[in-house]
């Protein structure tokens, strides 16, 4: 019974990425995955980590802007 809703949301989602354009940095990122030094510049600079922790913050900051507009929001209405 759920196989068809995720069919349709598949074939959905399928149409919107085929009318949005491509990224264009997908040439960049392509090169930089043949670098064979990366891996060890990776083990000294924990860029994974960093960008774990970069969105994570960002997530934490988006929820606090959220929930001061929503309650700005409720005061206004409350008044």
């Amino acid at each position: 019974m759920l196989e068809w809703f995720l069919e349709i949301i598949k074939k959905f989602g399928a149409i919107i990425l085929s009318v949005l354009p491509t990224s264009p940095f997908d040439q960049y990122l392509d090169s930089l995955g043949s670098l064979d030094y990366l891996g060890y510049l990776n083990w000294f600079i924990p860029v994974g980590s960093f960008i774990k922790i970069l969105l994570t913050w960002v997530t934490a900051v988006d929820v606090f802007y959220i929930y001061s507009i929503i309650m700005r929001w409720v005061k206004m209405i409350g008044d």
